[in-house]
């Protein structure tokens, strides 16, 4: 038997001992575990998104047309 093998094996053998309320509270760390493991997943994945698809690159310019553009140097560098 593997060294894998023998933690699963030794790793039920408590699982059985549980009572009730702490099977609910493995039950709930376990599918934390899961949920972690597969954040990681896609967190190590680059994620790529093309120009024209680009929510942040569509709002780019926006703020160019009036009453947006009105005196914005004014109000963003008050002279003191």
């Amino acid at each position: 038997m593997g060294i894998a093998q023998t933690n699963k094996s030794e790793l039920l053998r408590e699982i059985e001992q549980l009572p009730n309320p702490c099977l609910v509270e493995l039950q709930n760390f376990i599918r934390y575990l899961k949920f972690k493991q597969s954040s990681a997943k896609v967190k190590s994945e680059k994620l790529t998104l093309s120009p024209e698809n680009d929510p942040i690159l569509s709002l780019i310019g926006l703020a160019d047309v009036a009453p947006f553009s009105d005196n914005i140097d004014d109000t963003l560098y008050i002279a003191v």
